[in-house]
């Protein structure tokens, strides 16, 4: 199937929908000249499930921090990998792939990537080392290739795109548009090129790839909802991989313990469903499982923890609105059979990438989840206490920028990317105080 999902943050095609487009003031702690999107002060606040779930208060300490910039002049950079030889592999979302090195220095792009197609939700997404990298150097990433035939003879392909989003499903699929893969390749000696590369999963939309402990590729995957279009249930539906996590092997292969794997008319890659834009994939590092972050519509973005099997039920219930304000499914927040999330934010801070930290360099930061913010222009500094989120603290907030994704450096610093058309690369490092 060929297929093609739209985002909130395509101001070109949104106008004042999407979160980080129309002005409004800026939340304490921000600049007063930032400016931040349509919905921020919404009053929506739906009733949380338990104590704890939403809203959660300022850690007893503030942190002390300062920011470096590492690298300037990235194109909307979406991902970043530590190389051992101490520089990062920076994925573009127009679809470059670079090196920087520990002076800053971006390299020209890396060849061999497969032909991408630019579009709203972007060309390169993820890209992540094999655990076995310093021997095989294998690298995997999920993109976005164009399609094999003219779609439409409509010229403004935002339009073209809009109004495929507009189809009933069976009429989607009909549609050649464009289609997501994950992706393997070989990263060759000089770090200048790829090699081999070779799809391994079809048909996914943006989302993180991470490996799990046992070895095993986990891949999140959005939707075609955005817009503030329905998503026509697409992420119930279990024979394809919008609004749900995958598990393959790192050759393409499906494990046999996957929880759906040899069930009739399901996916066998299948690991977990029911979610509407999981842009944030972290591997929590006391116990192996996988945390995620999920973009909801307006209102009701979500933090979950993964487990196989698990249903988390959009668009059948939601912390979250239609963009037009209109309830999703009755306003349902809870249903039998559904989980819950650990987290939710209203209003929508869009959460993207996301790293545990377990370092040196800030003692106090350890087990503390950090997620990064887009439409919220800041980092979410989230301490935890089991599977609850006791504090929540902003950070960053100062600069003023969407924050794409966090990760924690080889030297234990924080490493974050912005989404800019000039984007950066900065390391936290601890401040007076830490």
């Amino acid at each position: 199937m060929r297929i093609f999902g739209l985002r909130c943050g395509t101001a070109i095609l949104l106008g004042s929908l999407c979160a980080g487009i129309s002005l409004a003031d800026a939340p304490p702690g921000a600049p007063a000249a930032c400016t931040y999107g349509f919905f921020w002060r919404d009053g929506f606040a739906p009733s949380p499930a338990f104590p704890g779930q939403t809203r959660a208060p300022a850690p007893a300490r503030a942190s002390a921090y300062r920011v470096e910039v590492v690298a300037g002049g990235l194109d909307h950079p979406w991902s970043l990998a530590f190389l051992p030889d101490g520089r990062m592999l920076v994925a573009e979302r127009i679809g470059r792939l670079r090196t920087i090195d520990r002076n800053g220095h971006i390299s020209e792009p890396i060849a061999g990537l497969p032909a991408m197609k630019n579009g709203p939700p972007g060309a390169l997404w993820d890209v992540v080392l094999d655990p076995a990298f310093a021997r095989n150097r294998l690298v995997y990433f999920n993109y976005f290739a164009p399609p094999l035939a003219p779609a439409s003879t409509v010229e403004d392909e935002g339009l073209r795109w809009i109004a495929w989003l507009r189809l009933a499903p069976a009429a989607r699929r009909g549609v050649d548009v464009g289609q997501g893969h994950v992706a393997r390749a070989r990263l060759s000696e000089d770090g200048t090129r790829l090699e081999a590369v070779r799809n391994l999963v079809d048909g996914v939309l943006e989302g993180r790839l991470r490996f799990a402990r046992d070895g095993t590729l986990l891949i999140t995957s959005g939707t075609p909802a955005g817009a503030g279009v329905p998503t026509d249930g697409e992420p119930q539906d279990l024979t394809n991989a919008y609004g749900k996590v995958l598990r393959i092997r790192p050759d393409g292969s499906t494990p046999r313990d996957n929880p759906f794997y040899g069930w009739q008319g399901i996916r066998p890659d299948l690991y977990s469903y029911g979610m509407r834009d999981v842009q944030g994939a972290a591997i929590r590092p006391d116990d192996g499982s996988l945390w995620t972050s999920e973009n909801g519509p307006r209102g009701g973005d979500e933090l979950n923890r993964q487990r196989p099997g698990l249903n988390f039920g959009f668009p059948l219930i939601s912390y979250g609105r239609e963009y037009s304000g209109a309830l999703i499914d009755a306003g349902l927040t809870a249903r039998d059979g559904l989980a819950q999330p650990v987290y939710f934010w209203t209003p929508s801070i869009a959460p993207s990438g996301m790293t545990f930290y377990d370092g040196a360099l800030f003692p106090a930061w350890r087990g503390n989840l950090f997620v990064a913010a887009l439409a919220g222009k800041r980092i979410e500094r989230l301490v935890l206490d089991g599977e609850r989120v006791v504090a929540e603290e902003p950070l960053l907030l100062e600069r003023c920028q969407r924050m794409r994704a966090a990760y924690q450096g080889p030297d234990g610093a924080l490493y974050v990317l912005t989404d800019e058309d000039t984007g950066q690369l900065l390391r936290v490092l601890p401040g007076q105080g830490s």
